[in-house]
């Protein structure tokens, strides 16, 4: 169902409707339309959006998960294929640029009031996963994320050595890396938990996903070098893998440099295990989105893999169908 709502009615949704659908529907909207504003025309950040999600972040009648969830931006693969309905090829350096000055703007926005509702949201009885719990951490986690934005990571390096949970843990440690500011808890973090492979796969996944896009295939590139990098384990080469391509304005640098990084580990990977490249081939699903230098250099780099003497039969399928023959 799609219907027509002015700018003005959905703000008034936003920030005092009655209805929480309502107002996750409008916050949504608002976002995105925002955004893709900033995106293609250079529009400053909406005002009425930025009012209206903060007063929505400070309403204690509100479930805290309800708000986490409605402070959430849309994210960039979503914003890169609203920009490509709308006739244009995206630019994910663009998109990103957005998404940090829209958080910029909203962490302004609250100011102080993003630390007092951080300590609002703090849980000091054991780590418990009942819904409660896990709300207040969800906000909390939010806040954490604007503050860091702020104060030069001050109160996230203070979370993350006080941490006596992981979730907690990571939620600090993403802020730091998000923000170039991770080098030593990464190294605290790994030295914690290098014996347990499932918590190491997200240390590879974060760091991948997270790192600045300037610096992100580099990252990549040295963490694969690393000694535990086990790319035979699944889940240790989708953390790692996949975790750059999450990472959009990093994966598709305009180089070509995370084309090129993930077809040599999927040629690498499919005489072991063909399933799993099969898979991870989807990472280039989208290329005909793209600008006409970005969609040749993934082109090539698919062609990498599909000319592969020995290419599995499950891997030339997938490869064949992204690109079209």
């Amino acid at each position: 169902l799609e219907r027509e709502i002015s700018a003005d009615d959905r703000a008034l949704l936003l920030a005092s409707d009655t209805d929480p659908f309502n107002r996750w529907e409008a916050a949504r909207d608002m976002a995105r339309d925002a955004l893709l504003a900033m995106v293609l025309d250079g529009a400053a950040p909406d005002p009425a959006y930025l009012d209206g999600i903060a007063k929505l972040a400070v309403d204690a009648v509100l479930d805290p998960a309800f708000r986490a969830l409605c402070l959430r931006l849309p994210d960039e693969d979503d914003l890169a294929q609203a920009v490509a309905e709308r006739g244009s090829p995206p630019d994910p350096m663009a998109i990103y640029a957005a998404r940090e000055a829209m958080a910029e703007a909203l962490a302004t926005c609250l100011g102080t009031a993003a630390a007092t509702l951080y300590g609002e949201m703090d849980v000091p009885a054991p780590y418990s996963p009942d819904a409660d719990a896990a709300g207040k951490r969800a906000l909390q986690a939010v806040m954490l994320g604007l503050i860091t934005r702020r104060d030069g990571g001050a109160m996230a390096e203070s979370q993350f050595e006080l941490a006596d949970n992981m979730t907690q843990s990571i939620v600090a440690l993403s802020a730091l890396v998000r923000h170039g500011l991770g080098e030593k808890p990464l190294a605290d973090f790994e030295a914690r938990w290098r014996a347990d492979r499932l918590v190491m796969d997200k240390w590879f996944g974060l760091q991948a996903s997270l790192a600045p896009p300037a610096t992100a295939v580099a990252s990549a590139t040295a963490l694969a070098a690393r000694p535990d990098f086990d790319w035979k384990n699944p889940n240790r080469f989708r953390a790692l893998i996949g975790g750059l391509a999450m990472n959009r304005a990093g994966f598709h640098d305009a180089s070509g440099a995370g084309y090129d990084f993930v077809a040599d580990w999927l040629i690498r990977l499919d005489p072991v295990n063909p399933q799993t490249t099969a898979r991870m081939t989807t990472i280039f699903e989208t290329w005909h989105r793209y600008d006409s230098d970005r969609q040749a250099k993934m082109r090539a780099a698919l062609q990498r893999v599909r000319d592969l003497p020995d290419l599995s039969r499950d891997s030339a399928e997938m490869v064949s169908r992204i690109l079209g023959s």
